[in-house]
Order: C-alpha cells, then structure tokens, then sequence
C-alpha cells in the first residue's frame, strides 16, 4: 500500500485569488479599452476559454501577449494582500497532524510564495516550488514527480482549473478538482476528475480512504 502525497496548486486552491482578480481586471480595463464587468458577468467569464474571454471582451487576439505581461506584473502587486481560501489553514494543519506529505506548486515565483507563506504561518509543506510566467502544468508536473522523487507515492494533484485535471490525467495520478477557486463545480465536473470537493475539509475525508 503506498502513502498518499498531496500536490497543491496555489492561487485559487491555497490563496483567494479569485476576488482580487476580478478588482484587478476591472482597474485594468481602461488601458486594455474594455468596459468593467459586473460580478455576475465575471462569474460567467470564468468558466470560459481564453480565447471565448477575448471574444466575448472584443479584444483582438493580438493584444493577448500583452494582457497576459500586464495581468502578471500587476498580480505581483497585488499578492500580499491574498488571503487563504476558507478552511485552508485548518486542513493544512490536519495533515500535518496526521503525517500526510504534501507539497506546493505554482506558477508564482519563490518570492512570492514565500511571502504568503510566512504571513500566515504556513510550514507544513514539504517542499515548495515556483516558476515564473505561464507554465504547461502538464509538463512541469511531471518534472517536480521526477526531481522529487515519488512516484513510490500515492499521488493526488489538488487544483481548481480544468487544466490542473488535464495534467494530473497525463502524469496518470489522481485528481482533486477544488470548486472553490477559477472554475465553477458544474464546469470541473465536466471533465470528470478523480474527486471534486466543495470545501478543503472534504480532502481529508478522501485521506481517509483505503489507497493502493
């Protein structure tokens, strides 16, 4: 029987950064010459493609490089102010208790993760790793199991994108679709992941399941 291990992504899984998203997108409105979107329209967009986003903004497929360098840099303004999503700390806490391995990965730099972390007190990672930029989850998965070594694990990939589902299927582990975050419940449930919870309390009651 293998022990399970815990493979978090970080923004809309560990930090809330759902909320500021929306504020942030707003404020850059202006400058990318769209109008603000109201919570409800914001709520809709989420579920959509890039490509539907840029369609349904009318903002022409050329200024996609640019928004995203733009959406990245002001995100770095803005990451101190995250909080833990709901129910976080305490679950976090829980498999530390319990002995239960996890990690952290994301596509914020170290800086930043390190940040948050010590903000909220946060040590029960056993590693935690960064990158800069829009990653190929799939691929940058694959590298952490291989560095870290635990393919001897019972593997769990927690995320709350469609594409965080599409690269645990591809490195053939489990997945843990979280609908608290970017995309909406009826959206990950689409995809069929392994599990989809509503509340990170339900990640424990999963850990408490019999694994192979």
């Amino acid at each position: 029987m293998k022990a399970p291990y815990l493979l978090f992504d970080f923004d809309g899984t560990i930090a809330d950064s759902i909320t500021p998203l929306f504020h942030m997108l707003n404020k850059m409105a202006p400058e990318i010459g769209v109008r603000p979107v109201s919570w409800e329209e914001f709520d809709r967009l989420r579920d959509l493609t890039p490509r539907q986003i840029l369609k349904e903004l009318k903002i022409p497929l050329f200024k996609m490089p640019r928004l995203v360098r733009m959406v990245l840099e002001e995100y770095r303004h803005i990451i101190s102010h995250l909080q833990p999503c709901e129910g976080i700390l305490e679950l976090l806490s829980e498999l530390k208790q319990r002995q239960i391995s996890h990690a952290l990965l994301s596509s914020n730099d170290d800086q930043n993760l390190a940040a948050f972390l010590t903000q909220y007190q946060i040590d029960s990672f056993a590693w935690v790793e960064g990158t800069e930029g829009v990653l190929n989850k799939s691929s940058y998965l694959k590298k952490q199991i291989r560095k870290h070594k635990l393919q001897q694990y019972d593997l769990y990939y927690i995320g709350d994108e469609i594409r965080d589902i599409e690269a645990a299927r591809s490195n053939k582990i489990k997945s843990i679709a979280v609908s608290w975050g970017l995309h909406s419940h009826r959206h990950l449930q689409k995809q069929q992941p392994d599990y989809l919870v509503d509340k990170p309390s339900e990640i424990l009651n999963i850990m408490k399941q019999p694994h192979k």
